[in-house]
């Protein structure tokens, strides 16, 4: 479901229900909470990085006054274990029955994370749950600084031999860097690059930016095993898109790399929760572009957890 992003409060905030939110230095990661009335988040968590900036300080010291009853629960992004369990410690000590779960700000490897253990929720516990993302409008050049690590994604590690090749798979992004600082660790002897389809692309600007940078990083490669697109915005068309670009009839270990919007990372999670031998990598980067990160987009999408969760292709 694709709606206005002024109209979150009449769509969604139709009664008190509870929000779990990342809250970051972006304006779009308080557009959800901002549009419930107070008295309506009776109750949920509001997750927050560890030495936070005075920008991120300033988003979380406004939600919480607008919404006190929400519980504050900081994550140690450099530390992906405790980050991991911070998540799940505080998902799993509350009811997400009609809960309004705000993923705009996630970092992707949380958002992984969430997902997973979404996933181990017993479906009557997380009953008419539903994810929301605000759409970006205009993103900076550059998004964020130099990568400090390659990691694979706790919950996602899949099944590396040593003695198979690499076939890395890279959604890309518009993040350059990033990309050759994953490729980079990871060698791989098959390259398999994804660049967002226009027709499933948030906007038309994105897409645009999308596929320069996906043509620029495509050039500088010669191990490029194939090339696909992919849906910006529809989590289920993302994972059905997976399984098809990825060659079958090469035994080696998969890589996958999501860099896109965080609705295609949801779809590299559940492709990845239905092949567990597939790893699902991430690059930490050590600093952000806060004062231009991003503009508030005019449209936010809703998803239903349980049909995520329950579709098959």
């Amino acid at each position: 479901m694709i709606i206005d992003t002024t109209e979150i409060s009449a769509s969604i905030w139709t009664k008190p229900m509870p929000l779990i939110a990342r809250l970051s230095f972006e304006e779009r990661s308080a557009v959800v909470s901002a549009a419930a009335t107070p008295g309506m988040c009776r109750r949920g968590l509001l997750f927050v990085s560890e030495g936070r900036s005075d920008l991120a300080q300033h988003r979380v010291e406004e939600v919480t006054r607008r919404h006190p009853a929400l519980a504050v629960v900081e994550l140690r992004t450099g530390d992906p274990l405790s980050t991991a369990m911070s998540i799940h410690d505080a998902l799993n000590s509350i009811s997400l029955v009609d809960a309004i779960i705000d993923v705009t700000a996630f970092r992707r490897e949380e958002l992984l994370m969430l997902l997973q253990v979404l996933r181990g929720v017993d479906s009557s516990k997380r009953r008419n749950c539903r994810l929301v993302y605000v759409a970006a409008g205009k993103m900076a050049d550059p998004l964020s600084g130099k990568v400090t690590q390659c990691r694979s994604v706790v919950g996602y590690a899949g099944e590396i031999w040593p003695r198979r090749p690499t076939t890395l798979v890279v959604l890309m992004g518009f993040e350059i860097p990033r990309a050759r600082a994953i490729i980079e660790a990871y060698e791989p002897k098959y390259l398999v690059l994804g660049r967002g389809r226009k027709s499933e692309s948030i906007s038309d600007e994105l897409s645009e930016k999308n596929d320069t940078f996906f043509k620029e990083l495509a050039s500088n490669y010669a191990n490029i095993e194939r090339t696909f697109e992919f849906s910006a915005r529809n989590p289920l068309l993302v994972a059905e898109e997976l399984r098809a670009a990825i060659p079958s009839n090469v035994k080696s270990n998969v890589v996958v790399a999501p860099l896109h919007t965080k609705l295609s990372t949801i779809g590299v999670g559940l492709f990845a929760q239905r092949n567990t031998d597939v790893q699902v990598c991430y690059a930490e980067v050590g600093a952000y572009n806060e004062e231009t990160y991003s503009t508030v987009g005019t449209k936010t999408y809703i998803l239903s957890l349980t049909e995520l969760f329950s579709r098959r292709k």
